[in-house]
Order: structure tokens, then C-alpha cells, then sequence
């Protein structure tokens, strides 16, 4: 993209419609003030340029073209209409590589408050398409220049949302101190609605991390025991991600926290339903009550269907353990394998570790070894394809333990220094 000075603007502007200095006079414009400004002896006022374009419009008009500039195009220079440029096309929804050229024109021509903002942008683009590596990358390029910038109103949100890439990536290390910064910010901020979001976002990073005392203790200190007004969905999910850890802690408060959230709220919200009949389905399935683990689950599966289709493989996996310990083996690998299959559409890094590591575990329980490798070959692939290192570890470990089961030496070896890089 070219951007000219006023006096190139109006010389190739006559070009175009092949017209002399003359053509274009009116009145309190002459062709020799047209001809300074031309020459650039004179600055275009805004005044001049509005009577310019109207001029060029009328030429444009009898000839049938459109002419699409506004009153001020003469008067601006190259970087003003950089900035026009990309403002005016930062309203529209944009391809990633109009972002590119964007991020170049505000490159070339140091407009940083708008590179800011562009890759600030860009960042939520891959987000809504779950590009959660590409678009933590693009979060903390536009954090890093609004705080080169000196605009520092930015910050708690953008940590939260870098935060927010790294535990969908499944890098809960990395989560938790995007997380703890948002939290900082926002105090300094006094942004409570980021404060409170990012204090549940980090309960819900030690939940899946396994530290459930660390996540009910924030969840208790932060938000359920706050005196501050708490937004009632961040409530309900606090509440929520506390029963989760009661259950992962095998204490049977759980169950009753469930119950009471499921008669809080009624009808009124399927998403948050949906959650709450497959966690009770999850608790009812540690207890060894499959019968009941099976009523929530097609409860939860109906709803995540309609309104939570994200989440989804996290229900399927349940139904498949459930569907399993009833002893229907073939129905189990299927819904398994389904799970895997919307995970990885998804990009739900966790619930795709989870559905290969019970299908594999399914097909351990039967000696069936060589499908238990490709199982885990299958998930090691997935992941080095998505740049992803969550559970390779425990994936690698099971394949060296199988291929000492098939004697296969070398297997087992390549396995173990392959795992070094886990445990050294």
C-alpha cells in the first residue's frame, strides 16, 4: 500500500482524469495557488482539499466513476493517511493477511498505538479460532507495546488472555503466572470484574493441575467469602470448580453442592446445567454408582449438544468409563474415539489427553498391547502436530512399560531417552 504527500496526491489525481491546473480552479482557488500546492510550496488546508475533492468528484461524475475519498485526503500526509487507512479498515472484520498488512503500515510508518491494537486484535481472531499458540503470541506483542507506549489500561485484561491461551494449551505453569499478573493488574486497575475472573481462572488452573486444596482456598478467599459484589455467574462457577475439586478429593460434601447448584438454577441457564449433571455424572462414577452415572450423563449430553458442544468430549468421556465398567467394551472404544475426534476439532488439549490415555487403559485391561502403542503414537503425533507438550510424558512412560510387555527392546529404549527430557 502507496501513500503520497499532498502534492502527489493532486498531481496524480489530475493524471488520472486528465486534467490540467486550470480544470481545476473555483472560486478563492486559482490555478497558481493550485500550482504551489502541487509543487509543495504550499501546505493544503483543509478548506483546499474539500474544494479539491468536490472538484474531482464533478469530473469523476461525468465520466461515471466513484471517486471514494473524503474532504480531508489532500490535506493529509503520508502518515496521516496511514493511519486513516488503517483505522477506517480495523472497523471490518479482517483476513489474517489484511492484519499482516496492516501490522506493516503501522511498522513502516512507527504508528504504535495502532500496532498495538492491531495485534491486540489479531489475537482475539485466532482465539475465536482456538489458535491458542498463535494467538498468545499476538496477546503479548500487543502487550509489549502498549507498555512501550506507556499504556498500561490494557494490562490486566491481556494477561488474563495470554493466561487464558496457556491453559487451554494445557501449560498450567505457564497459566498460573499470566494469571497471577492479570490478578495484580486488576487490583491496580480496580478492575474487579477482571480481579474476580482472573482469581477463577486460576482456581480452575489448580483444579486441573491437581492442586485442589490451592483452588478451593482462592475460590474461598477471593470470591465465596468476598464482601465485594461478585458477578452471579462467576459466583455460580466458583461454587462449581469448588464441588469439582470436593469430588477429586473424594469428600462427599461434593455431591450436595452439586444438588443445590442444579435447584439454584433451575431452568434458567443450560450451559452451566449441562456442566453440573456431568460433574454429578463424574461423582456418581468414582462412587461406583453407574446407574446414576448414566442418568446424568445422557442429561448432559443432551444440553452440551444444544449449547456447549465444546465440551462435549469431557461428557462423552464419562459415558465411555461408564459404558466400560458395564461391560460394554465396543460401545466404550467408540464413544472414546469420538471424544478424541471433537477434542482435537475443538482444541481441547485436556480432554484429548484424557479420552486416549482411558481408550488406552480400555485396551490394556484386554492385554491388547499393540493397540495400546497405537493409541499413544496416535495421541504423541496429535500433539507434536498442535506444538503441544501436555501428558507426552505420561504417554511416552506407557509406551516404554507396553514394549517391555512385547519385548521390544529397542522400542523400550528409544522410549526412555525420549522421556528423559520429562524427568531430568
Amino acid at each position: 500500500m502507496e501513500f503520497y504527500s499532498p502534492s502527489e496526491k493532486i498531481k496524480l489525481m489530475r493524471k488520472k482524469f486528465r486534467v490540467n491546473q486550470a480544470d481545476l480552479e473555483s472560486v478563492n482557488m486559482t490555478r497558481a495557488f493550485i500550482s504551489m500546492m502541487e509543487s509543495g510550496r504550499r501546505n493544503v488546508s483543509k478548506a483546499s482539499s474539500q474544494k479539491l475533492v468536490s472538484k474531482f468528484k464533478e469530473l469523476a461524475m461525468k465520466i461515471s466513476v466513484t471517486l471514494d475519498i473524503d474532504d480531508e485526503y489532500f490535506s493529509r500526509q503520508p502518515k496521516e493517511d496511514a493511519r486513516y487507512y488503517i483505522e477506517e479498515n480495523m472497523k471490518i472484520n479482517n483476513s489474517d493477511k489484511e492484519l499482516e498488512e496492516l501490522i506493516t503500515i503501522a511498522t513502516d510508518f512507527n504508528i504504535d498505538d495502532l500496532l498495538a491494537k492491531i495485534y491486540e486484535s489479531y489475537g482475539e481472531k485466532l482465539l475465536a479460532e482456538k489458535d491458542y499458540l498463535n494467538a498468545f503470541m499476538k496477546f503479548r506483542l500487543a502487550l509489549g507495546k502498549y507498555q512501550e507506549i506507556g499504556d498500561f489500561n490494557k494490562q490486566a485484561l491481556l494477561y488474563k488472555k495470554l493466561g487464558f491461551c496457556q491453559e487451554r494449551r494445557s501449560d498450567y505453569e505457564e497459566a498460573e503466572y499470566y494469571f497471577k499478573q492479570a490478578i495484580a493488574h486488576s487490583l491496580e486497575e480496580n478492575n474487579f470484574e477482571i480481579y474476580f475472573k482472573s482469581n477463577l481462572n486460576i482456581a480452575i488452573v489448580y483444579a486441573k493441575s491437581k492442586q485442589y486444596i490451592k483452588c478451593i482456598q482462592v475460590l474461598d478467599e477471593t470470591i465465596l467469602k468476598s464482601e465485594a459484589k461478585v458477578d452471579k455467574i462467576v459466583f455460580i462457577n466458583a461454587k462449581m470448580t469448588r464441588a469439582n475439586a470436593l469430588m477429586e478429593l473424594v469428600d462427599s460434601r461434593a455431591l450436595k453442592e452439586y444438588l443445590d447448584l442444579v435447584d439454584e438454577i433451575g431452568d434458567t441457564n443450560d450451559l452451566i446445567l449441562s456442566a453440573l449433571y456431568n460433574n454429578i455424572a463424574e461423582f456418581y462414577y468414582k462412587t461406583g454408582d453407574f446407574n446414576n452415572s448414566l442418568k446424568y450423563i445422557n442429561k448432559a449430553q443432551a444440553l452440551k449438544i444444544k449449547v456447549n458442544k465444546i465440551a462435549l468430549p469431557n461428557t462423552l468421556n464419562t459415558k465411555a468409563k461408564v459404558l466400560f465398567k458395564l461391560g460394554f467394551f465396543e460401545e466404550s472404544t467408540m464413544l472414546f474415539n469420538l471424544a478424541i475426534d471433537i477434542a482435537e476439532e475443538y482444541k481441547t488439549f485436556d480432554m484429548l489427553f484424557d479420552s486416549y490415555k482411558d481408550l488406552a487403559k480400555a485396551y490394556e485391561s484386554r492385554k491388547e498391547f499393540e493397540k495400546v502403542s497405537d493409541t499413544l503414537n496416535r495421541y504423541i503425533e496429535t500433539i507434536d502436530y498442535y506444538n503441544v507438550e501436555y501428558g507426552k510424558g505420561y504417554a511416552l512412560c506407557k509406551l516404554a512399560q507396553v514394549s517391555v510387555m512385547e519385548e521390544k527392546s529397542e522400542v523400550c529404549i528409544d522410549m526412555l531417552s525420549k522421556l528423559e527430557a520429562y524427568v531430568l
